[in-house]
């Protein structure tokens, strides 16, 4: 369905707002409810989706949304040379991070629901988490374990630590600074996808040979 272009509809494209949507989804981000409460608003709507698509499509890429349904971010379409590399170069940074990943999720979950993954949305609580941290051996190694940790020695500095790089990670979002509430975000959903697909698949095809250049590319 094409979306019918009115004055207020384009004002909404041209807006602020609309410039911003767009810079995020390049940038790579997911955008949701949580992690941009005004954006996921936007993008909701079924002619922004229409012309953020159009726009997209120059560059090759088009919206998809996470496995729920809750975050929508750019992919590409094809998969020329271009796109293959970029491919690559993100594969790499997430094979990079997945140690800290697996082992983030393991720690919180154990803290938090041991039988179920973190859901977007879910909210994450500093204080109760130091609380349940300070006093459960195995909780505070599996903190003290964490590549976020390794230049803090108490472990509310090491937590505050995590939850800084979770943040800068897009997974996590301050959802009220006063009681130190912070909420998931959609993000979790991609590095939840991702380690299911690195343990369903543990042997990886070889990458292609570059024909152009004759030479093979690498992962790492």
């Amino acid at each position: 369905m094409v979306d019918q272009v009115t004055p207020a509809n384009e004002s909404v494209a041209n807006s602020e707002t609309y410039r911003t949507l767009l810079t995020r989804l390049l940038a790579g981000n997911v955008v949701c409810q949580w992690s941009a409460p005004s954006l996921a608003r936007l993008i909701e709507r079924e002619d922004i989706q229409n012309r953020v698509n159009r726009w997209s499509s120059e560059l090759g890429m088009e919206l998809a949304e996470t496995s729920s349904g809750n975050g929508r971010y750019l992919v590409y379409q094809g998969f020329d040379n271009t796109v293959k590399a970029v491919a690559r170069e993100t594969f790499t940074k997430l094979m990079k991070n997945l140690r800290f990943y697996v082992q983030t999720l393991e720690m919180l979950m154990n803290a938090l629901h041991p039988e179920s993954s973190l859901l977007p949305g879910e909210e994450l609580r500093f204080h109760d988490l130091l609380s349940q941290v300070s006093q459960s051996p195995s909780l505070q190694t599996q903190l003290s374990n964490l590549p976020s940790s390794r230049k803090y020695t108490a472990y509310k500095e090491q937590l505050e630590g995590l939850f800084s790089q979770l943040i800068k990670e897009g997974l996590l979002v301050e959802a009220n600074a006063k009681h130190s509430i912070y909420q998931v975000t959609s993000r979790i959903e991609l590095v939840q996808d991702l380690i299911i697909f690195i343990q369903d698949n543990e042997h990886l095809p070889e990458p292609e040979v570059d024909t152009a250049s004759g030479r093979q590319g690498q992962l790492a």
